[in-house]
């Protein structure tokens, strides 16, 4: 941008050309016009673009309560959710000419330990999402009376959720639960999981936690006058609220 102090025609405003002149704060200005760019992006720089898309989609895919959990800990300069995109961006894999993040060696996020605890088996039917472990670990001996969080990833849509079991981790046998398939994709997608050890002797219930999808119905609202006694007008004395003692007859 170049300033115009002298002239022949002095200083301008408005667009001659290929220029503009503008005047601010006592001096004028004059710049070029804008131009697009009309050069195409190359295939690595589309590829690179929609994988920056898949993983703000995925990390979109958890809520605030989901990632406070993952990560108990807020991160020094970033966000949860940055966090969760830079770990997320360390299972990428080139499937078909197209960069993606591979979900199906998804094993750890946050804190929790890659190894010590039974792999997750993940399958849908028709109905339901059935979630099952069943190898016998030293954590698992240790902490029978455990109930586990998995982390499901739709593997088909891209998406990720937070299951809280309804069962104890036990320390051995198969142990499995089932919860409905529609919140979390549909019959004929792939889905994979993992495990995160809470150390909890119970099951969350109740919403707001991570097993429960379908907030309850409000109460109804109290309207000011129910529930609320008149107050007496200024001036009177309050009548007592107290009912009067009933008058028993005495027997003879």
């Amino acid at each position: 941008m170049g300033k115009i102090k002298q002239g022949i025609l002095g200083g301008f405003s408005g667009k001659v050309g290929t220029v503009v002149g503008s005047y601010w704060n006592g001096i004028f200005y004059m710049k070029g016009l804008p131009q697009s760019y009309k050069k195409s992006r190359s295939g690595n720089q589309k590829m690179q673009q929609g994988y920056f898309k898949e993983l703000v989609s995925l990390s979109m895919s958890l809520s605030k309560e989901d990632l406070e959990f993952i990560y108990p800990k807020k991160p020094k300069g970033m966000t949860r959710r940055n966090l969760l995109v830079q770990q997320l961006a360390s299972y990428a894999a080139v499937i078909d000419k197209t960069r993606t993040v591979d979900l199906d060696s998804l094993t750890t996020l946050g804190n929790s330990p890659t190894t010590d605890l039974p792999a997750v088996t993940v399958n849908a039917n028709r109905s339901d999402l059935q979630i099952s472990w069943e190898a016998v670990t030293y954590y698992r001996v240790q902490h029978p009376d455990d109930y586990p969080v998995i982390l499901v990833a739709n593997i088909t849509q891209q998406k990720l959720f937070l299951i809280a079991s309804p069962v104890s981790l036990k320390s051995t046998g198969k142990q499995s639960f089932e919860v409905n398939v529609k919140p979390y994709g549909n019959p004929r997608d792939e889905f994979s999981g993992f495990m995160f050890a809470t150390g909890q002797r119970g099951s969350k219930v109740g919403f707001g936690t991570l097993g429960v999808i379908n907030r309850p119905a409000r109460p109804p609202k109290k309207t000011k006058d129910s529930g609320v006694e008149k107050q007496p007008e200024s001036g009177t004395d309050p009548l007592p609220t107290k009912s009067l003692p009933t008058i028993q007859n005495k027997q003879p």
